[in-house]
Order: structure tokens, then sequence, then C-alpha cells
């Protein structure tokens, strides 16, 4: 047997390959049979997350999901790619701020929490857009004090303001009333 790719004659080389292609097939049915899955996910990745962070599309959202609880740097790389693609950052409120935050104000936008009179269970998240700018967001997302990020779909803006009506104790809520959170337009 010869010693570098090289030196093998064509059949060889098609063997090895065809070798390689058996055992990674091999590889990605026993993980898949270790994980539970049918199919082995395909890793997620730079493109994956601007996809993501940008809502071209919505086929691998569960998968980036995933991997974002289960990986700190992903979720770094997602934080600076908000910063750079979003609209409007909300940071955390100040240290001294206590109690719930139901306003939060930006460059062009401000973002309130009202609890529904007709309905006490519900909330509104009304987000306010200045008309001068030109902008209209179509994600929210939500990074909570633990580091988890979650990604919220905005219906259509109506005479400059994007109205949500949710759970008063959903966890878009919560999140958005904690003054330790941040909050991305997108």
């Amino acid at each position: 047997m010869t010693g570098t790719w090289k030196d093998m004659s064509r059949g060889r080389r098609r063997l090895a390959e065809k070798t390689f292609e058996v055992l990674s097939v091999m590889d990605d049915l026993l993980e898949a049979e270790d994980t539970g899955h049918r199919g082995a996910a395909r890793e997620v990745g730079f493109s994956d997350l601007f996809a993501y962070a940008s809502g071209a599309s919505a086929a691998r959202d569960q998968d980036v999901r995933l991997a974002l609880i289960r990986n700190p740097r992903l979720r770094r790389d997602l934080d600076r790619l908000l910063a750079k693609v979003s609209v409007c950052h909300f940071p955390r409120a100040a240290a001294a701020s206590s109690g719930d935050v139901d306003t939060r104000e930006g460059d062009g936008f401000k973002l309130r929490v009202r609890r529904s009179k007709a309905v006490e269970t519900q909330c509104y998240v009304i987000i306010d857009i200045d008309p001068t700018f030109d902008a209209t967001p179509t994600a929210l997302f939500v990074k909570s004090r633990d580091g988890g990020i979650e990604k919220y779909a905005l219906p259509e803006l109506q005479d400059g303001t994007i109205q949500m009506l949710v759970d008063a104790e959903s966890d878009l809520v919560q999140n958005l009333r904690d003054a330790g959170t941040e909050v991305y337009l997108r």
C-alpha cells in the first residue's frame, strides 16, 4: 500500500472515496440513532445565524434557537450581528432602576407594555416609530438576563405604530418588563 494520495492508483482513490462516503453515512446514522432523530442535523453556521437575524428565512429557526441555547459563543456572535443589523437597540435599563420597565426609548423608537383595559390577562406591546425614520422593523429580539435570545415576528406597521396583543404572563412581557434585558428591533 502506498503512503500518499498522489501515489494511489485511480482505482484505489475511488475505493478510498467510497469507503469514506459509507463511513460518513454510517456515522450520521449512528449519531441520529443516539439522539433520537431521523437524520443528523447540520451544524448551525454563520449563514444560518445571519438568516435568523435578518428574517430572510425561518426554515432553520428552530435549529438556530436550539444551537443558541447550547452554545455561548454562538450567542455572542448573534449579539454582535444584531448590534450591526438592527434598526434600534434598547440596552439594559439603568442599574438604579427598580421594579418593572414599562417603557423603553431609543433612536426614533418607543416601546411600551400596557395592560389591556378590556381583558385583564392580556397586554399590548406597542412600538411607536418616529415618522422621520425610514426603517420598519419586522422582528423583535429579546435578550434575557441569562443570555438567552428569543425572536418574535412583528405585525405590520399601521399609522406609525406596531401593536401586538399578548398574554400578560408570557415570557415576552416578563422579559420586556425586566430591567436586565436588552431589546433589538430588526
